[in-house]
């Protein structure tokens, strides 16, 4: 019996080997696309559509980056300055070929959750107004800064343990109507938290349970308060950027370059 066991372990240990270079190889490729495709690069006819694609991309950052850090109620220039890691990042653990990577609204509103509780508005005038940074930010500002960096650092190393763990297939769990429920939802929590610049209207930040109600009660009950050229420009400005939309989708096989309408808008205000 002693022989048969012994017998069954040196087979157990015969068929482990271990890793050889082109285990490594293979495993890097694995986590790290980049390797695999970046050799097979065919630069005459890649190299014009990516880098006219890497402009695009670079333009809808950023507005996107200045209206995202506005989200986080942190300064606007953090927008731009997030906007450049996230493009980077993808291209090197990334798989896909036509994902327009950069930051997300519903993380945005997260973040600045933690950033109105941790440093509230009303903190501002306890804070001295020095300058102490390079910047030429307000200590108030810098710790905002600093509770949102937190939060996004914490968040990166939630998702690298979900890579690790390989937690991804278990969105193939999670039904249609529950992400399209999810995507609704997240969507009307962004235009509501941008009611307030959309009426010009100066607003309490308000959070917690039934939060989301709380915020049209306090629009109603304030409704006199509401600018009339904000409210103007900001209809102006969607029902241009719909338009110019529609326009690109209808003649997007006739024209090669976007119309960057939102850049255009975003220097304009």
């Amino acid at each position: 019996m002693t022989g048969a066991k012994r017998k069954k372990k040196s087979m157990l240990w015969s068929k482990m080997h271990t890793p050889q270079c082109e285990d490594i190889i293979q495993w890097c490729r694995r986590r790290l696309p980049i390797l695999d495709w970046a050799p097979h690069y065919n630069l005459k006819e890649n190299l014009l559509p990516d880098t006219v694609s890497g402009i695009m991309l670079a333009v809808q950052q950023v507005t996107q980056g200045l209206a995202f850090a506005v989200l986080s109620s942190v300064h606007p220039v953090f927008g731009l300055y997030g906007s450049l890691f996230p493009a980077i990042i993808y291209a090197i653990f990334g798989m896909g070929h036509h994902v327009a990577t950069g930051t997300f609204a519903l993380t945005s509103l997260i973040s600045a959750n933690a950033v109105e509780r941790i440093v509230p508005q009303n903190m501002q005038n306890l804070t001295t107004q020095s300058n102490t940074s390079v910047l030429g930010l307000s200590d108030f500002e810098m710790q905002r800064i600093h509770v949102a960096a937190a939060v996004s650092f914490l968040g990166g190393v939630i998702q690298v343990a979900m890579f690790v763990l390989q937690l991804g297939s278990a969105t193939f769990v999670v039904t249609e109507p529950v992400i399209s429920a999810m995507t609704t939802g997240a969507a009307t929590h962004v235009v509501t938290s941008q009611v307030k610049y959309l009426l010009g209207m100066k607003m309490p930040y308000i959070s917690g349970p039934l939060g989301f109600f709380y915020i049209y009660a306090y629009v109603f009950e304030n409704i006199k308060s509401v600018r009339l050229e904000a409210l103007l420009l900001s209809l102006l400005s969607i029902v241009v950027l719909v338009l110019v939309k529609e326009l690109n989708e209808q003649f997007k096989r006739k024209i090669k370059v976007v119309l960057p309408v939102d850049l255009v808008l975003n220097s304009l205000t």
